[in-house]
């Protein structure tokens, strides 16, 4: 086992792919990571709860932007997917751990997919093995989560076992099925930007680890994969990442509160400022900030700092800010429906979108989610159109329709989710179905110049009326 032998002789067969991997939880984050562990040359099993989901997987038919190498790597047996631990722990050397991390209802990290995942595969360990977690945590968890397993196995970390985290950096693309080679710079994003071309960061609970880890994320990386101190360090970095774009957004939003009451556009301004060449990143307004990630990550450190005594005053007003959005959004169209003498209450709302984000089918603390839940409370009528989404549980009781439907008898258009596809809506027929031709864009995504040529009535977050 590759953690029981000498460090060098590690980093050798890691290098010649003589490793067998397993990836425990093979949804969004855990996917693309086998995908390219076996691409590079590695025997990948994945391990998952859901059959329906190992299933498409051993099919190769998930559709995400690695679909073709998918297809590619099942047809050759690199990467099969299993709901059988015993199976996929057999011949394993290295674990990588995947889950999902949600919050509970007091606005802390639930731990219980992680404790799961300790359980299932305690039985299974053996010494000389090596887990890395991926998992976005609140600082210490990979520490806690390790603990128990040992309680569990009788087998210590950093001596009979290897432990790191290496947080995970995926930026989900367009539902495209090939991921074309891009320009890459700083300035890239989407299908630019894909997994093997994200710097990655590292710590573990010793040094064997943390090399052990680097080598292998070397394997399928190619730019740079930076060693840090500890595996708390590496969890405090993804914090800070996302807590980063959390409070920077939540600004942006702000701006786009008050920036119209002096009859400017907040998206003229921020790309404006983004001229200046240094000490300044732009990030923009929008209906909300979605995806268990941004949202999330502020109220790991929130909750683990607020029980330190410590006040954690801007997390949680870039916290309130960002989550008033779905209301600023309903405050719009409220206004804009008695311009036009009609109340709220008695109209019907065409909403385009609910995917927390753009060309994906993730809803996952969507802004769509609340907005539909306020309009639920004030008794509004609508209807919800998303081609992209696949069926999730929501909480809440959604009519879709179609998007040659979802117009009928509307009497506004909430566009909350900019997929690409809405690019192609036919606005003059669209214009012939609704009551009123009212469209609040949430996404600064449709033109105002072409809506208003239409006859339409234009209002969006952050620009003036």
């Amino acid at each position: 086992m590759i953690f029981s032998q000498d460090v060098s002789i590690g980093l050798e067969r890691i290098s010649k792919k003589e490793i067998n991997v397993c990836v425990v939880g093979v949804g969004t984050i855990g996917l693309p990571l086998a995908t390219f562990l076996a691409k590079s040359g590695f025997h990948v099993t994945g391990l998952d709860i859901s059959q329906k989901r190992v299933d498409i997987i051993n099919e190769g038919k998930v559709v995400y932007e690695y679909t073709n190498i998918l297809e590619e790597l099942v047809a050759e047996k690199k990467l099969i997917a299993t709901t059988d631990v015993e199976d996929a722990l057999r011949n394993c050397e290295i674990i990588f751990v995947c889950v999902p991390t949600p919050l509970n209802k007091n606005n802390e990290m639930d731990i219980k997919n992680l404790v799961n995942v300790g359980e299932r595969i305690s039985p299974f360990l053996k010494s000389g093995m090596l887990l890395v977690f991926e998992s976005s945590v609140a600082l210490g968890t990979t520490s806690e989560v390790s603990k128990q397993i040992e309680k569990l196995t009788n087998l210590k970390f950093g001596k009979e076992l290897g432990l790191s985290y290496c947080p995970e950096r995926y930026n989900p693309t367009p539902q495209v099925k090939s991921s074309p080679d891009q320009e890459f710079n700083t300035f890239s994003k989407g299908i630019t930007f894909p997994l093997d071309k994200i710097s990655r960061v590292v710590g573990g609970i010793d040094d064997k680890s943390t090399s052990l880890t680097q080598c292998i994320y070397q394997q399928f990386i190619t730019t740079s994969v930076t060693k840090l101190s500890s595996i708390e360090a590496a969890e405090a970095t993804k914090l800070v990442e996302n807590i980063f774009r959390d409070v920077n957004i939540a600004l942006a939003n702000e701006f786009a509160k008050v920036f119209p009451k002096f009859n400017l556009d907040v998206f003229e301004i921020i790309d404006a400022a983004k001229t200046k060449p240094f000490a300044f990143m732009p990030h923009y307004p929008g209906a909300g900030v979605g995806g268990e990630c941004i949202p999330v990550d502020t109220w790991y450190l929130i909750s683990q700092a607020e029980k330190l005594g410590i006040k954690t005053d801007l997390m949680r007003v870039a916290r309130k800010i960002n989550d008033s959005m779905p209301e600023h959004m309903v405050d719009i169209l409220e206004s804009e429906l008695r311009k036009n003498k009609k109340e709220l209450s008695n109209a019907k709302v065409s909403i385009l979108g609910l995917c927390y984000k753009k060309n994906i089918p993730d809803i996952r603390l969507s802004p769509a989610l609340e907005i539909i839940s306020i309009l639920k409370e004030k008794t509004v009528g609508f209807a919800v159109c998303d081609p992209l989404y696949e069926e999730q549980k929501t909480g809440i009781e959604i009519k879709f329709s179609s998007i040659e439907n979802v117009f009928d008898d509307s009497d506004a258009i909430l566009l909350i989710t900019d997929h690409d596809l809405f690019k192609e809506l036919d606005f003059e027929k669209i214009k012939n179905k609704m009551n009123i031709p009212l469209v609040i864009d949430g996404r600064n995504f449709f033109s105002k110049l072409k809506l208003d040529r239409l006859g339409f009535i234009y209002r969006a977050i952050g620009k003036p009326e």
